[in-house]
């Protein structure tokens, strides 16, 4: 049997976080959006060399960041989002703010056919929510962007 090159349980894109507060973020995913914790390993220092968490069917990894690696904090500027889908966005939000999350946009029906709302969540990364209302074609969605447009 051949090694498979992307290993069973993951999908082609994973992504990988560096959070000086690591330990932290892991209880905090927890919390906030029912991840289970897969794998840690922890360093003779006590910070996280690398972490793996499970939320629905997906991976997140994380760590701290280190003078000798290319993660770092996003305390400066978020420059990427988490998207997650979820089947309850409006409990799955609440959660989250319960957990420590900050409300970006609350939760509202989008013209793209989901229901969603963004977080920003202690360690500095932003969330998508969502949960899928509606399978639209691309030129519904357009038609919809072009009227929401115009509104304003």
């Amino acid at each position: 049997m051949s090694v498979k090159p992307i290993p069973e349980g993951y999908h082609s894109i994973t992504p990988y976080l560096g959070i000086q507060q690591a330990a932290e973020a892991i209880e905090f995913y927890k919390k906030a959006f029912n991840a289970t914790e897969v794998m840690r390993l922890t360093m003779p220092d006590g910070n996280i060399g690398h972490a793996e968490l499970r939320i629905g069917d997906s991976a997140i990894m994380l760590g701290t960041p280190c003078d000798q690696g290319p993660l770092s904090n996003p305390q400066q500027a978020v420059s990427i989002g988490l998207h997650l889908y979820v089947t309850d966005v409006d409990q799955s939000f609440q959660q989250a703010l319960d957990a420590g999350a900050q409300s970006v946009s609350e939760v509202k029906d989008q013209f793209y056919g989901d229901r969603s709302g963004t977080l920003i969540d202690p360690f500095g990364h932003l969330w998508f929510l969502a949960t899928h209302k509606e399978d639209l074609s691309e030129e519904q969605i357009r038609q919809r962007a072009m009227e929401m447009f115009n509104q304003g």
